[in-house]
């Protein structure tokens, strides 16, 4: 909405002039009023101007009548040109009669080996020095052949900050020029340079006192190694924020070849894929940015990444201003998945270190990522949880206290299924993840997935002996087959010796859904549903409070979520509750576009 708000000067400029009372009474003294478009001043062109396209600015402008042809020729106009998916002769056109004769106000340029420029039919413009005013260079699709040639002429632009270059070369031979060239641009702010290839060996030399660059962001969009990325930060003192799509590790020979100093404005670091050893990553960061405040990292293949001891040390011991930590460990879950030492440790990231600067532990399931199965393990100072939405609808201004006592859902102890198995022959839960479950005192389970095995869920379950939360996205049941009689009879084990207390079910379908969550979850205190269009509210909450009240005995709180909510709904509820004397001593109402039922047993 901001952005829309933003966009709209004309309308900005109107409310403006409108709010000036001595203006309002010069208009009315002029009798002028502004009907038409082309009444506007030109400066409110000229702020509409500078949100369009170049090519399409004239395209739409230029031939309409002689003001806006004398407007399109003013040289304050700063244009922005992205040249998008064209013909060939649309493209030279646009060439020929608005870039080249217009390099000089060119203050953006978005370019793309795909939408044609550099077609070998084509004679389009050259990216050189004329290009007085860029600001903006993006260069898409491009062979680092074509690249070179083009960051050599950028060298003289004065007001070059930002530069982004995505090559598709497999195997780029000449990556150290490039960089070479790129910190040798003289107030450059902003860099991304993307290379989509497993392999990148980059040769670039340490850098020297006269090689620094000004670049105060980088993105660094290919592999590298741990060393290599130390050498390309060697020509960035100035940095602010880093983003690396993949870390590998050093070779033995690297991991000592290299010494870097701090970059004292560094305050965030952000690492897609690290591959690097712990001890690696570890060292890196200690001396580099000690200065550190915002800290986003995934990786895999050590373990040692687990021992929440160590993170305690690095934070308290060298990352004093760290603030944000956004820290994912991924794990195959597959026969070579071994409980080691910080499996066994992972209850220590619930010490007070981490829930009083409220980073919280989670873990989420994923039997559908690519072609493996996959566990994460990650530290997140992320609150949001399935089950709160309820809390924050409801304030001690707008409602009474009786309404203020559900608790809400721990924040931290969660663990989130994004896929389950529901397949004969998937691999069982309990044998591959349920001895690190274990390990866990996970008390909220969030399930996303939309269609599931019931016997799946009864399996986790029995994994999580500390869990009073369940979230779940449907229970669209899928039967591949029925429960076996040992399923049947977890079932009814767990029915009688679970803790949950708090259900939510996010889409329902048939009241067979909610049967199954009152057989499993006996003790239930709480129960949220977001109902379809199939369900209707009344016969929603005679199916609770009638037939099944006897099998909840703890059940005081029903909170339904309606699509569409009817006019006078809470009269009719509360008419046949009355009625039909469902319950007593109740209190019930609509809660933004929700209905709350509360009773006492």
């Amino acid at each position: 909405m901001q952005s829309m708000i933003d966009m709209n000067p004309i309308k900005r400029w109107l409310n403006a002039y409108d709010s000036s009372n001595e203006k309002n009474k010069k208009l009315k003294s002029d009798k002028t009023t502004i009907n038409c478009l082309e009444n506007l001043p030109n400066e409110i062109f000229y702020e509409v101007f500078d949100y369009l396209d170049g090519c399409k600015l004239f395209n739409a402008f230029s031939n309409l009548n002689t003001r806006f042809q004398y407007l399109l020729a003013c040289t304050s106009i700063r244009l922005k040109i992205r040249l998008t998916n064209a013909s060939e002769t649309v493209l030279q056109y646009q060439s020929d009669y608005i870039i080249t004769p217009n390099k000089h106000r060119i203050v953006s340029l978005n370019l793309s080996a795909d939408y044609g420029y550099y077609h070998p039919n084509l004679n389009l413009f050259d990216i050189d020095s004329s290009f007085i005013r860029l600001e903006s260079l993006q260069l898409y699709s491009i062979q680092s052949n074509q690249i070179i040639p083009i960051l050599t002429s950028l060298i003289s632009l004065t007001r070059l900050s930002s530069l982004t270059i995505d090559c598709i070369d497999d195997d780029p031979d000449d990556i150290d020029n490039i960089y070479q060239i790129i910190f040798k641009l003289p107030i450059l702010r902003y860099n991304k340079l993307s290379y989509y290839t497993f392999e990148l060996p980059i040769p670039l030399s340490i850098a020297t006192n006269t090689q620094y660059s000004h670049i105060e962001y980088l993105v660094v969009d290919h592999p590298c190694t741990l060393n290599e990325l130390i050498v390309i930060l060697s020509y960035t003192p100035q940095l602010c924020r880093l983003t690396c799509r993949e870390i590998n590790e050093s070779n033995e020979e690297e991991n000592t070849k290299h010494v870097l100093g701090v970059i004292s404005n560094l305050t965030y670091i952000s690492i897609s894929k690290c591959y690097a050893k712990f001890d690696e990553l570890i060292l890196f960061i200690t001396k580099i940015s000690p200065q550190l405040q915002v800290l986003h990292i995934t990786s895999c293949g050590d373990t040692t990444y687990l021992d929440a001891d160590r993170w305690q040390r690095l934070i308290s011991q060298y990352l004093l201003n760290l603030r944000i930590l956004e820290f994912k460990y991924e794990e195959f879950i597959d026969d070579d998945l071994e409980v080691t030492l910080y499996h066994e440790r992972l209850d220590r990231f619930y010490s007070s270190f981490w829930t009083k600067r409220k980073w919280y532990f989670r873990l989420h399931i994923d039997t559908g990522y690519l072609l493996d199965d996959l566990i994460v393990y990650s530290v997140s100072s992320d609150r949001k949880n399935p089950m709160s939405d309820m809390d924050q609808t409801i304030s001690p201004n707008e409602h009474d206290e009786s309404m203020l006592s559900l608790e809400v859902l721990s924040e931290t102890n969660q663990l989130t299924v994004i896929d389950l198995p529901h397949i004969d022959n998937d691999p069982s839960l309990a044998v591959t993840i349920g001895p690190i479950l274990l390990l866990v005192p996970i008390t909220c389970l969030n399930i996303t997935r939309w269609e599931i095995f019931i016997g799946s869920l009864i399996e986790l379950v029995v994994c999580l002996p500390n869990l009073n939360s369940l979230s779940v996205s449907s229970l669209t049941m899928i039967k591949p087959r029925c429960l076996s009689v040992e399923e049947t009879t977890t079932l009814r084990w767990l029915s009688n010796n679970n803790v949950i207390t708090k259900v939510k079910l996010h889409r329902m379908n048939d009241l067979a859904e909610i049967q199954f969550l009152f057989y499993l979850c006996s003790s239930m205190e709480y129960l949220e549903v977001d109902c379809t269009d199939k369900i209707c509210p009344k016969q929603l909450l005679r199916f609770i409070l009638m037939k099944n009240i006897k099998s909840i005995p703890k059940l005081s709180s029903v909170y339904l979520g309606i699509l569409v909510m009817k006019e006078n709904i809470i009269d009719q509820l509360i008419t046949m509750i009355n009625l039909e004397q469902l319950c007593h001593n109740y209190t019930i109402k609509e809660i933004q576009n929700k209905i709350y039922l509360r009773w006492t047993r």
